[in-house]
């Protein structure tokens, strides 16, 4: 669950505030009793990203049943020469 906190609080708390953000705490920033800001980390955010960007999603989707049907190549045979160019 977010915890609510003071725009004087997040200003003398900040060093304490980014390493319990580090460690997957959330914060919401408040000021007057509104919501200002959000404190979340970098890989959230990321994550926030992803989730919101729909056409990635399929594309995630319709490869998990690419890959479930068997329709991929591996990462060696997708690279490897082709014959008669080796030296």
């Amino acid at each position: 669950m977010d915890k609510v906190i003071g725009m004087v609080e997040t200003r003398s708390q900040l060093p304490k505030l980014l390493k319990r953000v580090a460690n997957g705490e959330r914060f919401i920033i408040a000021q007057r009793s509104k919501a200002k800001a959000v404190l979340l980390s970098p890989e959230e955010v990321e994550t926030l990203e992803v989730m919101a960007d729909k056409a990635l999603i399929r594309e995630l989707i319709e490869a998990k049943a690419d890959i479930k049907a068997g329709r991929y190549r591996t990462f060696e045979d997708y690279f490897k020469e082709p014959r008669g160019k080796r030296s």
